[in-house]
């Protein structure tokens, strides 16, 4: 289950100006969008002067990836027992941190500016992406130790399938989440499982419908009174 980020303990004022801040930058995110996002609004929800986040951030597109990895979950790497949970625990993780949440609004918005801003791409990379593939990739090397994935199996390539599944579906293709998606990618990164597709309802059978009919045919006509015999 997902639990919201806790608040820091701040040991300076500085330090809790600036939570403050990616709070408010946070709580506006749903509220606004990306696109709707200014400085001077958060400045003013943050109740800070509009040059006090400018001093700690240069542009929204640094303030907003910082509040997107402070508020999302890293957290230890799972530890259910069996490489199957780990694995489940950990992508289930991934899909609930991404969906229905601002970060699933903004991320898109976001990644259009980091091919422009090298040094946003930069802090987004050290904030965000690193540590949440070391996260997961501790999940994949225990599973590694465990003899459940061979050792020279290509972890970055698997963190690859497991993130980009998740972002694609809640991202772009905006299809539905289902409740077994984290158990069918489990199943193709860790046991090569092809996913499939739900059965369909089997046709009903030829001699059912045909003995529908016969029994429709042979019903016996009723009685009409005063009508005469036939033959």
């Amino acid at each position: 289950m997902r639990q919201p980020a806790e608040e820091p303990t701040p040991h300076s004022r500085s330090s809790a100006v600036r939570w403050r801040i990616l709070s408010a930058a946070w709580k506006l995110l749903p509220e606004v969008g990306y696109h709707g996002l200014t400085m001077e609004g958060v400045a003013a929800r943050a109740g800070v002067g509009k040059a006090t986040v400018y001093r700690r951030w240069p542009s929204k597109g640094a303030l907003v990836g910082e509040a997107i990895a402070k508020h999302l979950i890293t957290g230890p790497a799972a530890d259910t027992g069996t490489t199957d949970g780990d694995l489940q625990a950990s992508i289930q993780t991934t899909i609930e941190n991404y969906s229905g949440t601002a970060a699933g609004a903004a991320i898109p918005a976001l990644a259009a500016e980091l091919e422009h801003d090298p040094e946003l791409l930069r802090a987004f990379q050290a904030q965000f992406l690193q540590p949440r593939r070391a996260a997961s990739g501790k999940v994949l090397k225990k599973a590694i130790a465990r003899g459940d994935l061979p050792p020279d199996v290509d972890i970055g390539l698997l963190l690859d399938v497991w993130a980009g599944t998740v972002f694609y579906r809640v991202l772009v293709s905006r299809e539905p989440i289902t409740p077994d998606l984290a158990k069918r990618l489990t199943d193709l990164l860790l046991h090569g499982i092809p996913p499939r597709l739900p059965a369909a309802p089997p046709p009903a059978s030829p001699h059912h419908r045909s003995g529908i009919k016969r029994q429709v045919t042979d019903r016996p006509e009723p009685d009409v009174p005063g009508a005469e015999p036939l033959g």
